[in-house]
């Protein structure tokens, strides 16, 4: 390549602060990916469908369907180079102290933060059971215990016209197969120093083959994007120094991939520029931060890298809430109307999530520190 692109710890600090940096505004595209009005559900009855409204349906599709796919992908490779970032061999014991250490980070908050939305369902099934409830739900007062344990897993079992296998924080189930993957982090060790960039390769085509694959804890996406960003922590490549000189035809390629992906909608090769697309989106915005950071532009802020594990834990909650009681307020009939309450929505959530969680810290730290992962 003409350069090094090896891990030098003692001037590192950019590629931490990149990823630090990144934390939050992916983040803010996951809250956006939420705010979905296709399928809005109260009192039993559909509220509006996008064929009546092809402005506010191309911009939704344009940013919560295209720009914003990049990020949990983008969260896996994170995840996979900090799992063994700093990692010398993986020894049994190594491999349990990594065990220990996410129990805290990822199991302790998956479990809590779980309850929390049952309990919310509960509450809101009780209090709103007309208004703001979908009303095809089985009740939460009926669950068995059988019920109850689908629901840390997969709510299809528990809801069968349910398509997609959730646990009932959605959102969630990043963290679920980040579990699995994490439990089989020697194997994808072991391949990766036997094989190399081609134990990477293999599990990208298995991806490009079905990028929407997943079982509950199996997603072709955890395996590919958690290996991409092992490959780099394993052979102590700097993968922010690798993306950064790439801005500018990277910027270009993304736009064009965008644009190729409205034009080509529908096509039965279609979910290859939806593949090529996020890989692209991944290089431009990790370069595009790490750019602009270098040179001073952009600044990771501490608090908004914190609080973006518990935008991501709450916001499914009140989400739903402020969608279903703003669209009771707003009745919306237009396109500008509902490009109001896809910008409002998320906005209320985030900000009121931003300023829960610096109040919780404040009142709360001890609490905060475990419900996060001690984040």
């Amino acid at each position: 390549m003409g350069k090094d692109y090896h891990l030098q710890y003692s001037d590192g600090q950019l590629l931490s602060k990149t990823i630090d940096f990144l934390r939050f505004p992916l983040i803010v595209g996951v809250v956006f990916i939420h705010t979905d009005f296709s399928n809005i559900v109260i009192g039993g009855g559909k509220q509006i469908s996008f064929v009546n409204f092809p402005v506010f349906a191309r911009i939704f599709f344009l940013f919560s369907k295209v720009i914003f796919e990049v990020c949990v992908p983008l969260f896996f490779f994170i995840s996979g180079f900090l799992f063994f970032y700093r990692t010398e061999g993986f020894s049994l014991k190594i491999y349990l102290k990594k065990l220990k250490s996410r129990v805290h980070s990822l199991l302790i908050p998956y479990v809590f933060w779980n309850v929390v939305v049952l309990v919310f369902f509960f509450l809101a099934q009780t209090l709103f059971s007309g208004s703001l409830v979908s009303g095809v739900n089985k009740l939460i007062v009926n669950y068995s215990v059988t019920d109850w344990l689908w629901s840390f897993w997969d709510t299809s079992h528990v809801n069968p016209h349910v398509e997609k296998t959730l646990p009932v924080n959605s959102p969630f189930w990043f963290i679920r197969d980040l579990m699995v993957v994490v439990v089989l982090s020697p194997v994808f060790y072991f391949l990766i120093k036997k094989l190399g960039i081609l134990a990477v390769a293999l599990l990208g085509l298995l991806w490009l083959y079905n990028p929407y694959f997943y079982l509950p804890g199996c997603s072709t996406a955890a395996f590919f994007f958690f290996a991409a960003g092992a490959y780099f922590s394993v052979y102590k490549k700097d993968f922010v120094a690798l993306m950064k000189p790439h801005v500018s035809w990277t910027a270009g390629l993304y736009i064009f991939l965008i644009l190729a992906e409205f034009y080509f909608l529908g096509k039965s090769w279609w979910p290859y520029l939806y593949c090529a697309n996020v890989m692209v989106g991944i290089l431009f915005s990790t370069g595009l931060s790490a750019h602009f950071m270098e040179h001073g532009r952009w600044r990771a802020s501490a608090f908004l890298a914190n609080a973006s594990f518990f935008i991501f834990a709450y916001h499914r909650l009140p989400l739903v809430f402020v969608i279903k009681v703003l669209f009771n307020i707003v009745r919306p009939q237009s396109d500008a109307e509902l490009l109001f309450l896809y910008l409002l929505c998320p906005a209320i959530v985030i900000l009121l999530g931003l300023l829960l969680y610096s109040l919780m810290k404040r009142v709360l730290p001890t609490f905060t520190a475990i419900i996060c992962g001690g984040r």
